[in-house]
């Protein structure tokens, strides 16, 4: 005997297909690998800041210096100030190389100077060289607002080395542009905050914030970044990034 459905058990799943909520939610990890993906996932990418390391007594130096990137791969390159012609070339997180032109020879970073100040600022080694959100971290919600997701990231099994034990990065629900994190230690303890902010749409679809505020939680010490440039898929060779390019490249 053939059955059909009532009209009503009918109209009743297409209702039920067509409200809201009755899709999937995405995870935690699925947003931070989209996060990451708008944020790093270009062929390679160019930009150029200022920084501004802002002292105890208020007393500020600023420095312009650029960044290029492909894949884990940066250079990054002081113009101006007496950090002029200083370059780091970072390979991936176990191999990371400055040039000094004070020397004017290139030198390995040492593991265990990771953590040390990155000229003088409240960012360290570590903070350049870390380049993905998902390789190195695992996400869950921590909580959430009408315009932020606040996802809670440790350690992923088998992934790269963290900066930090903890972070509790920030995301904007509309862009899914990091807006923000911040470093816990191992007991729980907030080291670091960044704050994103000045959202800017540079073209070809890549946004990125103009302004990041770092301060150091343990000090009160601060730096602030101000891009003034940003490019992406600009075709740069593999042999921009390389010891020999840090060296020569000047």
């Amino acid at each position: 005997m053939r059955r059909f459905r009532t009209p009503i058990l009918s109209a009743c799943i297409v209702l039920g297909m067509l409200l809201p909520g009755t899709a999937r939610a995405e995870t935690a990890d699925e947003i931070l690998v989209k996060t990451d993906r708008l944020t790093n996932g270009w062929d390679d990418l160019f930009m150029r800041t200022n920084m501004t390391i802002i002292d105890l007594d208020g007393s500020r130096k600023s420095y312009v210096f650029s960044i290029a990137q492909k894949g884990e791969k940066r250079m990054i390159r002081f113009e101006s100030g007496e950090l002029k012609g200083m370059s780091t070339l970072v390979l991936n997180r176990d191999s990371v190389y400055a040039y000094l032109p004070g020397f004017k020879k290139v030198r390995r970073v040492a593991a265990h100077n990771m953590g040390a100040s990155f000229a003088g600022s409240d960012f360290t080694n570590d903070d350049f060289a870390f380049t993905s959100w998902p390789a190195t971290y695992q996400a869950a919600l921590d909580h959430e607002d009408a315009q932020n997701w606040y996802l809670r990231c440790t350690p992923k099994p088998g992934g790269l080395k963290p900066p930090f034990p903890v972070a509790i990065a920030k995301v904007d629900k509309a862009t899914y542009q990091l807006m923000g994190y911040e470093f816990f230690d191992e007991r729980g303890q907030k080291v670091k905050t960044f704050q994103n902010s000045d959202l800017k749409d540079w073209g070809k679809g890549a946004l990125r914030t103009q302004v990041i505020l770092v301060t150091d939680i343990r000090t009160g010490h601060q730096t602030r970044l101000d891009l003034s440039e940003f490019k992406v898929n600009q075709g740069l060779p593999d042999s921009d990034f390389s010891i020999r390019e840090l060296e020569w490249g000047r």
